[in-house]
């Protein structure tokens, strides 16, 4: 066996490691790297793809031979391949998660033994087999309602279907299962030489001078089609393919590409104002690998090459960032590039989308969640092909199949929705930045309230800065007021307080649109009992049920759990059950009470999934609506002219959360939602409710100083040794026994705190825990973590990965490493 036959596999299922297989004769060549394969993988068959190619396997292993190569061409490309390579190794992730993650959802394809009767078996079993002793009469009775999975016999019952197959009535054989998402096939015919040799060599039959002559331009002919013109013409393909003179083959059927809304298209690109026009010149010489200007060179020495350097677009809300994305990427295109961006949110993934449809037609590809698995897959296939140049997508599109990369685009860099949570914890963001490197493209993040390590890296110069500090059209910035709700008392429906009661009422009368923002959903945030106090929390997690009157159910956010508002209290059977707290639904009531005469609508995650988010946002844009209540989601790169008012309810929501993210999070958040007003002619208004009008977060984005934040926050986690100025790991372990968690919490914090103070370990490791998470149970799992810190990320992952190989876990309880963490809860 040579090692030319053997291959590394990266299987899709949450298992560390690579696999070795060896490559039969008949699938010899077809198997490359980014080839997706089924292999034989614990008493069943699963999808992997091929990661390493020439390999040898460990001494002692005999590699199996892999089954089947499910690709014409390679499903990922090498380049794509090696990032996931990376990805694993980062973040302490396996490498077949995320392999998986860059494959479409829903195209996997799976296998697994199974016993079933053969021909002779199904006559047995209709009655011709009288003569076999019960107990295999029974079985052939049981076999004949369908196969059974033989990982799922039991020992006793093999005996029996072994003792079946020795007669020839049962079978061990694959049962395969069909993916979920799949492209169509078409079978195409074409030419296979000279169009006049070909009709030469067939001119006494004429149907098969017909079929020739349509193929005539050389160009793949549908055979279906052809049939239709050429009624017949299948018979003579089949005998022209004899002949030698054409050749059929199959293709994957191209698909339209996804539809977006013709509402908010932007056709005219706008005049560039001076700070634009030196943005783009920046980044598409760095595009096109100009040098560096200014760069000393030695006499006869070649222009010093520029250095791979991500542009940190800082650009203030509405200034005008996505405009200078579409120059750079029309820029990319003549050069023959393609291009990827990413964005935070679903909600601002059609918008967008549509800007770039009006710039570029079809040749942008849509990829997000809110996307059935088939038309993911089919805009998939798109870039694939290369008939889509340009992605557009939240987190996962990171992972687009484009090849000759020459930008990607990070929109609102800062957001935490680019981190994924759960499964791999990679950061998009971050993800993109490698991916450009290694692909020799040009990334650019822009912001208008840059994440504290973006503007770090920028301060040292390791991004380049560039600045958009005006608005188009001389627009002003809107002017923001801070209400302190300690002075004025917010009314108990909407939590309207007077001046900004009376600012809604200003702006109707105008004829102008209203965001109020409030990053709560629902109609009363907890229900409790007035008479003993018991309150409705979720069984599964340690949180209360959210009430939400539009379907009268508690629901949790966090699990979906959900049920009905009991008539008397589960505790003292009481009937004075009060529903209290605020949430947008409540909100939205309640403003359109106070003001009957307006078009009240709300955008949180309750009403707005897939299209209802265009929906909406078409509504707003064409002016149907004049108030939009809304969370998080109303805060993120929208651009409506006609919203001249912004109102945020309250703005402590996140300040007192248990992370120390939580004030940069709050800044950003009344940064963003107060530029989405004053974008149109008109000039805009913001009024930020707050019982904190001195918190930092609150006075530095009501006066628009994002640098007056950095400074103070940048400082104050330089003392405690936080983010810029460390890094961390988080270890998080979860489980349903919440002692057995509690347990393997405080042994892998005892492992953490003895490989640290190992004097071979490097640098300095603080240990922080272990404690049960802020959310100490989610989705019936109790959850603990323990807090890694060091400036020395060598010594870090040196303490990491002793932890997640200690042999002192519970079987029952799992852990895993978030590397780079952005969230406490």
């Amino acid at each position: 066996m040579t090692s030319r036959q053997l291959l590394e596999v990266a299987v899709t299922l949450p298992v560390l490691g690579r696999f070795h297989y060896r490559v039969p004769p008949h699938l010899a060549g077809r198997a490359q790297i980014g080839s997706r394969v089924l292999v034989p993988f614990g008493g069943r068959k699963v999808t992997g793809v091929v990661v390493r190619a020439d390999t040898s396997p460990p001494d002692g292993i005999v590699p199996v031979e892999l089954s089947e190569v499910l690709d014409d061409e390679p499903a990922l490309s090498s380049q794509l391949v090696e990032l996931c390579l990376w990805i694993a190794e980062y973040y302490e992730a396996p490498i077949g998660e995320v392999i998986k993650s860059a494959l479409p959802a829903g195209s996997g394809i799976n296998a697994r033994m199974v016993f079933a009767l053969t021909e002779t078996g199904r006559g047995a079993a209709d009655g011709q087999g009288a003569a076999l002793p019960p107990k295999q009469r029974v079985m052939l009775a049981k076999l004949a309602q369908g196969p059974l999975p033989v990982a799922a016999t039991t020992k006793a019952a093999r005996s029996v279907i072994e003792a079946l197959i020795t007669h020839g009535l049962v079978e061990c054989r694959d049962q395969r299962a069909n993916a979920r998402a799949r492209l169509r096939r078409e079978r195409v015919v074409a030419l296979v030489g000279d169009h006049l040799t070909a009709r030469n060599a067939v001119a006494r039959a004429p149907k098969r001078v017909a079929v020739i002559d349509a193929l005539a331009e050389r160009v793949p002919v549908v055979l279906d089609d052809l049939e239709r013109v050429l009624p017949g013409a299948k018979i003579s393909v089949r005998e022209l393919v004899k002949l030698g003179l054409v050749a059929v083959t199959d293709r994957e059927i191209a698909l339209d590409a996804v539809p977006t809304s013709p509402d908010m298209l932007v056709i005219a690109p706008p005049v560039l104002t001076g700070e634009q026009a030196v943005a783009v010149s920046e980044i598409t010489a760095a595009l096109h690998g100009d040098p560096v200007a200014g760069a000393a060179v030695s006499p006869g020495a070649p222009p010093a090459k520029r250095p791979f350097t991500p542009f940190l677009l800082f650009g203030v809300t509405g200034s005008g960032k996505t405009e200078v994305y579409l120059r750079v990427i029309a820029e990319a295109l003549t050069a023959g590039k393609t291009a990827l961006v990413l964005v935070p949110e679903i909600s601002l993934t059609p918008q967008l989308a549509a800007r770039f449809r009006a710039r570029f037609g079809d040749l942008v590809a849509i990829l997000h969640s809110g996307l059935t698995e088939q038309q993911r897959l089919g805009e998939w296939s798109r870039l694939r092909r290369g008939e889509a140049r340009i992605a557009v997508g939240a987190r996962s599109a990171v992972f687009a199949p484009l090849t000759e990369l020459g930008v990607i685009v990070v929109d609102e860099e800062h957001d935490g929705s680019f981190k994924q949570e759960e499964g791999v914890r990679y950061h998009a963001r971050d993800v993109a930045i490698v991916r450009a490197q290694r692909a020799g493209a040009v990334c650019v993040l822009g912001s208008g309230t840059p994440s504290l390590e973006s503007a770090a890296h920028a301060e040292t110069g390791h991004y380049r800065k560039l600045r958009l500090t005006v608005r188009p059209m001389a627009r002003p910035m809107p002017s923001v007021e801070v209400i302190d709700l300690r002075t004025f008392l917010p009314d108990g429906e909407a939590f309207l307080s007077a001046p900004l009661r009376t600012a809604i009422a200003q702006t109707l009368e105008a004829g102008d649109q209203t965001i109020l923002f409030l990053n709560r959903r629902g109609f009363a945030t907890f229900v409790l009992c007035k008479a003993c106090g018991h309150s409705f929390r979720c069984p599964n997690c340690s949180v209360s049920l959210t009430y939400h009157r539009h379907n009268d159910r508690l629901t949790c956010h966090y699990c979906a759990f959900s049920a009905r508002v009991p008539e008397t209290c589960p505790s003292c059977k009481s009937a004075a059950i009060d529903r209290t707290g605020l949430g947008t639904e409540k909100v939205a009531e309640g403003v359109a009470a106070a003001f009957p005469k307006a078009r009240v609508i709300r955008l949180d995650r309750d009403v707005a999934s897939g299209s209802k988010i265009e929906a909406v946002l078409a509504k707003v844009a064409r002016r149907e609506v004049d108030v939009l209540v809304g969370t998080q989601m109303v805060t993120k790169g929208h651009d409506f002219p006609g919203v001249t008012l912004v109102g945020v309810l309250c703005a402590d929501t996140g300040l007192n959360l248990p992370d120390f993210r939580a004030s940069e999070r709050t800044f950003q958040l009344l940064a963003q939602v107060a530029g989405r007003a004053g974008r149109g002619d008109r000039p805009g208004r913001v009024l930020i409710q707050t019982y904190r009008p001195t918190a930092a977060a609150v006075t530095a984005a009501a006066a628009h100083d994002y640098e007056k934040f950095f400074e103070a926050e940048f400082e104050e986690r330089r003392d405690l040794g936080l983010p810029p100025h460390g890094r961390m790991i988080a270890v998080r372990l979860d489980g349903k026994n919440e002692h057995e968690v509690a347990e393997t919490a405080q042994r892998l914090a005892q492992v953490a705190e003895a490989i640290a103070n190992r004097p071979d370990n490097g640098g300095e490791v603080v240990i922080r825990g272990p404690v049960p998470a802020p959310i100490e149970k989610l989705r019936g799992r109790t959850r603990w973590q323990i807090w890694l810190r060091s400036a020395d990320r060598h010594a870090l992952r040196r303490v990491a990965r002793g932890v997640m190989g200690a042999e002192v876990v519970h079987t029952s309880v799992r852990v895993s490493l978030d590397v780079d963490p952005i969230s406490a809860l």
